[in-house]
């Protein structure tokens, strides 16, 4: 299966590469289209005007993918998406893997993440979506433990014809040996993060990300699960309506 790898960290982190190693030693044709910079935040974010301008991307080698081509793009991970499924990197892909996110993306909050954002611009683009991503802590990351599982999912969604699924993929930073297991998960309601804001002045504040509550952890949740060991799959949808019950029979324009 021909599988795009990317990221919102950019083509200097190594979560990027431990992702692509995996793919690549489980057999899979790999290519490789990440951000040149950081684009933590992004979301689905194409970038700025695109109609008439022009993309650029330049070819970088990792002696470890041997042929596997690789492409730093200056743009967000969903701009490498959609120019690899119009051709821009040889023929499209039917899967996009994004990660490895060194900090969770759980919750709701998730809908910010560049690292999903990616996986949900693959279902938009004819492809399943894998985002992974891993915990931030004092400790060394465990990248194996994060990427462990991506063969297997590859391996659960290729066989699924009709639709396109997304996977949100999130593992504690503890070496395969300490993880207790896979769950199946919900959403939180935010996340495991919050932010503050400090006036600095008129027209100018910072942002400090701060942890979450942990009594506010709700037991079948992605960031619950984490917490509890477990590396937590959560099947996300993306952009749909839903039958309106607005009335609207008495706007006049």
């Amino acid at each position: 299966m021909r599988v795009l790898i990317t990221n919102d960290d950019g083509v200097a982190s190594a979560g990027l590469w431990a992702l692509a190693k995996r793919v690549v030693d489980a057999g899979h044709e790999a290519v490789v289209a990440a951000p040149t910079t950081d684009m933590t935040g992004m979301g689905g974010a194409i970038g700025g005007d695109l109609h008439g301008g022009e993309l650029h991307a330049e070819r970088i080698v990792r002696q470890e993918l041997g042929e596997t081509t690789c492409w730093a793009v200056e743009g967000p991970p969903a701009l490498c998406v959609i120019m690899t499924q119009l051709g821009a990197f040889g023929d499209p892909v039917s899967m996009v893997v994004s990660g490895v996110n060194p900090g969770l993306n759980c919750g709701r909050s998730a809908l910010h993440s560049g690292t999903v954002g990616a996986a949900l611009t693959a279902a938009n683009n004819g492809a399943h979506g894998i985002a992974v991503s891993i915990d931030a802590t004092d400790a060394a990351m465990e990248w194996p433990t994060a990427v462990h599982l991506v063969p297997e999912l590859i391996e659960r969604l290729r066989v699924i014809q009709k639709g396109r699924r997304i996977i949100n993929l999130n593992a504690p930073n503890l070496s395969l040996t300490q993880i207790k297991g896979v769950r199946i998960t919900g959403l939180a309601k935010w996340g495991d993060a919050a932010g503050q804001l400090s006036s600095k002045g008129e027209g100018l504040w910072s942002f400090e990300r701060t942890p979450g509550d942990p009594n506010q952890r709700i037991d079948g949740t992605d960031n619950a699960a984490v917490k509890e060991g477990l590396i937590s799959v959560s099947e996300l949808v993306g952009i749909r309506t839903q039958q309106s019950d607005l009335n609207l029979q008495d706007i006049e324009l």
